[in-house]
């Protein structure tokens, strides 16, 4: 016996977005995505969304500035860190 599906009123049948060619990611074993025709690929090979590659200058690039950041946070991190140990032995004496 076949489920009837529950109808909206405000339904009109169109498609906002096509999901049929997502596939969830794999978490433990990262590679080629399952399923034909996807185009994942571009992520490895270093291409740009326009098609042009990215040389190795400018990944080198991107990858510093991406250190950059992660350290200056860092920093920001054991400043206050440390000016928190300083305010507490202050404190206690």
């Amino acid at each position: 016996m076949a489920r009837k599906r529950k109808g909206y009123d405000d339904d009109d049948g169109r498609t906002v977005a096509d999901m049929s060619g997502v596939f969830p990611q794999r978490m433990w074993m990262p590679g080629r995505p399952p399923g034909p025709g996807t185009d994942r690929g571009a992520q490895k090979t270093g291409r740009q969304e326009d098609g042009e590659e990215i040389t190795g200058r400018e990944r080198r690039w991107y990858v510093l500035g991406a250190l950059k950041a992660a350290l200056l946070i860092a920093a920001v991190f054991l400043v206050a860190f440390g000016l928190l140990i300083a305010l507490l032995i202050a404190v206690w004496r």
